[in-house]
């Protein structure tokens, strides 16, 4: 397996740690909290947009409940709504690509299986995720009716994302009792598997923009020490992307089909940062420059904005949205 030279261009992994707005203003501008404990979310998270960039979708802890329930909102009304039900847990939401509908993973049917442990994350303040049992994905209309389940059973199934056709939809599952990828119809029809670890992690994928591979993360060496990892979408030709003693997870497509932006703890497990990464290059770019979490950024569908949770305003995880520039570097031809 062949691993990329990674160039950092702003500062080194370790050492001096350094917290600069002028620098993070380079590429982030009009920076806007866009979710707060003021609309009753006690913290939230993990945003996608609608494709015509007018909306997200994100999930939220509303005050006095303790899992994550799916909401949407446009962004210029600013107010949020409930598409889940209210029960269980959920995560990993997303619009169709044309719109029309929405996907999202719920353990609303079996409530009683919620894991006691806090979702957000161990003590040790380590990135861990718990694999709600009966966790399935569903997809619904816009304001949450209609609920179809697209899988069934015991297993967690989630992580889910539409192929940029909405043919397909790519998702992570321990249903053969390991953490692995697959694929299947937008109708929940025709599963396939197309990673086959035994004993680790494999989640968080996204289909490129031309649908022809998949970004994940995986912790094949130890546990819990995610890296980001290519594989094609047939199963093969999988090859790694980050090698360090971080923790990289939270991997998302530019529309370019060839930077990544993902999150990193390589400036310590106290404060993540968002960094870029050239897929094909190997070149990085650190993109936030604050002294909380910053993490789980997402592209908007022209490229021109992203969403991202962070802990910069009230120290709660809320959704923050700026403008985005293409550091110049990660433009191949320049």
């Amino acid at each position: 397996m062949a691993f990329f030279l990674i160039y950092l261009l702003v500062t080194p992994l370790y050492g001096e740690e350094v917290f600069d707005p002028q620098l993070e203003s380079r590429y982030l501008s009009n920076i806007q909290q866009i979710t707060s404990p003021g609309m009753g979310f006690e913290r939230a998270g993990e945003a996608y947009f609608s494709p015509d960039g007018r909306k997200i979708i994100f999930q939220a802890v509303p005050f006095g409940e303790k899992n994550f329930q799916i909401f949407t909102m446009d962004l210029q009304e600013k107010l949020p709504r409930m598409v889940s039900t209210g029960k269980g847990a959920c995560t990993c939401a997303n619009f169709q690509p044309d719109g029309k509908k929405i996907i999202f993973a719920s353990s609303h049917a079996r409530p009683e299986n919620l894991p006691d442990r806090d979702q957000q994350g161990s003590s040790s303040g380590k990135y861990k995720w718990d694999l709600t049992p009966y966790m399935n994905i569903y997809k619904a209309n816009l304001d949450g009716s209609c609920l179809q389940a697209l899988t069934s059973g015991a297993a967690y199934h989630a992580e889910c994302a539409y192929a940029t056709n909405g043919s397909e939809i790519v998702y992570a599952s321990n249903e053969d009792g390991s953490m692995n990828l697959y694929i299947m119809k937008a109708d929940g029809s025709e599963v396939r598997q197309i990673t086959h670890t035994h004993g680790c992690y494999n989640g968080g994928p996204f289909f490129s923009p031309d649908q022809k591979r998949v970004v994940f993360r995986a912790d094949r060496d130890e546990p819990d020490l995610l890296q980001l990892f290519l594989i094609d979408s047939n199963g093969t030709g999988e090859r790694q992307l980050t090698n360090s003693e971080a923790v990289n997870w939270a991997p998302y497509w530019h529309p370019n089909g060839e930077v990544i932006a993902y999150t990193s703890s390589i400036h310590g497990h106290a404060h993540y940062e968002i960094y870029l990464l050239h897929s094909e290059t190997g070149v990085e770019y650190r993109l936030t420059y604050n002294p909380s979490f910053d993490g789980l950024p997402v592209f908007s569908p022209d490229g021109k904005r992203l969403a991202w949770t962070s802990k910069r305003g009230d120290n709660t995880s809320q959704l923050f949205i700026a403008d985005f520039t293409m550091p110049k570097e990660l433009i191949r031809g320049t």
